[in-house]
Order: structure tokens, then sequence, then C-alpha cells
């Protein structure tokens, strides 16, 4: 079985105990010889992922070895494995609405990726982009996040001081929001202009989704991993990722087409909630994921939601079964 399609399968309770109950199953001698699962029959049609840290993202211990980070647990991988769609992944680390057609430098150290448009093809029956986050956050030394740290810098110092004992303010926010906020403008047109030309560069029966991005934070509520960011600027992490997903589907409204946002259930599901179950992590730990971005279970929770819509659309399209 391939990793991606046992990563797929996994619920809840699966996802906590597998470390429990695979090692005695392991020592166990078989009765019966277990069967294996039958292969997906591989489909004529390709599919073509678009997007982002957020799309390519996965586990240390997956990497697919080339320079925009991709993984073969990040979602797109996992969806190509259960579907049996042919994967065209363009998707890249750090990349931005404007890599949808113009080649600029993305990825591992800023290595050329060509435009990601070019992963649509004439077979091309199902398309999802994953674009946004990086125009608002930056990336690398000007990511919001690299400016944040230096903000919250003498809170840190005055509790290495034993002066506070938790970080107060919103220093990030005062700093920073109304320049964040800003590059809200013309986002929404810039999505729904990638969204529709994706659909024009394909037929009528191909699916192409808009998807969302997973919360960091559950607001400014308790969260052990993020306890070095001050709660209020952890609201305005909230904020944006909140402002982003409404873009995302205010867009893919106008441009006609579905979309799709993993941001429930944020005290269980966001970094702040149960490693193992969660979709993100600040830190990447435990799971071994990449920090600030999605965790195994989170790749695998998208890819199945995908799966599911790409099923529902192959039973109304008669010229797809």
């Amino acid at each position: 079985m391939k990793p991606s399609r046992l990563i797929a399968g996994l619920t809840t309770s699966t996802i906590l105990v597998g470390s429990l109950t695979l090692a005695p199953h392991a020592l166990a001698e078989p009765t019966t010889p277990t069967p294996e699962p039958t292969p997906v029959p591989a489909s004529p049609y390709s599919y073509a992922a678009i997007g982002d840290s957020a799309t390519v993202g996965g586990s240390w211990f997956a990497p697919l070895g080339d320079l925009c980070g991709r993984n073969r647990v990040d979602y797109p991988n996992v969806l190509a494995n259960n579907t049996g769609l042919q994967l065209n992944e363009t998707a890249c680390y750090d990349a931005t609405t404007s890599n949808y057609q113009r080649t600029r430098p993305a990825g591992i150290l800023n290595s050329p990726n060509p435009p990601q448009v070019k992963a649509i093809d004439k077979n091309t029956r199902m398309v999802t982009i994953q674009l946004g986050l990086r125009d608002i956050v930056g990336d690398g030394t000007n990511s919001l996040l690299t400016k944040c740290v230096s903000a919250w810098g003498k809170e840190y110092t005055s509790m290495l001081s034993g002066q506070p004992t938790e970080l107060t303010g919103s220093p990030c926010r005062d700093t920073y929001g109304k320049a964040t906020l800003k590059k809200f403008d013309g986002l929404q047109a810039r999505l729904a202009a990638i969204y529709a030309n994706a659909k024009t560069r394909t037929t009528s029966d191909t699916l192409v989704v808009a998807v969302g991005y997973a919360p960091l934070f559950n607001g400014a509520k308790n969260c052990w991993e993020g306890q070095l960011i001050p709660a209020r600027d952890r609201q305005f992490y909230n904020d944006i990722y909140r402002k982003l997903n409404h873009t995302i589907r205010q867009a893919a409204r106008q441009a006609g087409v579905p979309s799709f946002v993993p941001s429930k259930d944020l005290g269980i599901r966001s970094s702040c909630g149960v490693p193992g179950l969660r979709f993100t992590s600040l830190t990447g730990l435990p799971e071994a994921s990449y920090p600030m971005g999605p965790t195994v279970a989170g790749q695998a929770h998208i890819a199945l939601t995908l799966e599911q819509m790409w099923k529902g659309w192959k039973s109304t399209h008669s010229s797809l079964k």
C-alpha cells in the first residue's frame, strides 16, 4: 500500500493510537493472509495542482527532493494516488499569485519556478488552486513573522530578565497591521482572474477548486504552542486568515468555481490543538511537519475532501466515467 493512500484513510482514532497498535500486530503471526487493497485504476485524465507552501508542505521524512519543496504526503500527491489521476504539480514553496502566469524566483534557494499555469493541459480534468497567503504575509526575511519576531524582541528580553511572565499587548498588529491589511487590495480580483483563466484552459468537464488555508491559531485563546506570541497578535494572525479565506470564497463565487476552506474546529485543528489531530503547526513538532505549515493530518484531510468532491463531480459528468 502506498504511504499516501494509507494516510488519506486515517481516522482521528487511528492517528492517535496507530503507534500503539502497529508494533504488537507486527510481532503476531497472522493466521490468514491479509488481502492487498484493490489498486486505484490509472485515469487517462490529469490533475493540475497549483499553489504555495501550504500545498507542498508535508513530512520531513517524505520530501521529493525538488527545489519547490514538494512532498510525497502533500495533498496533491495523496489525492492523485487515491483517484488515479495523473498529477501535474507545479505548486511551489512561497509562491504568490504572480507565480501563476510568470516565472519568478520561488522555492528553496529562490530557484526559478516556471509559470504554474503550465500544469493545465488538454487532458486536465481537475485543477486545485491554493494561492494568496504569500501575497499577504510575504516570505523569508521579508515575511510578517520575521518582522513580528523583531517587534516581540523587547518583551522576550524582559521575560528573560525576570520581569513580565506573560507577553502582553499587540506589537505586531500595532506596527504592521495597517500595511498588512493594505495588501488585500486587489487580491480578490487577481484570484478571480486566475480561477476564471483555469476554466478557460480546460473543458466544461473539468473541476476547478479554490482551496483556502487552515488558520494557524485559535484566535486569542490559550495556545500551548503559541505562548511566545502575545494573545492579541495571535488574534491578528487569525484575522488575516479569516479575511484571506473570505476573499478566496468571494473570488471563487465571482469566477463560478467551488471553494474549500479547512477552517473549522480550531480548538483541535489549529496549532493550539491536539498533536496528531491538528491541521497546522507553528513549530512542526512533534508531527515532523514544516514550521508554520500544514501537518500530515491536515494534508490528508484536504486530500480526502477533494477526493469526495471529485467523485461527486464524476457522478454528474458522464464523459468522465
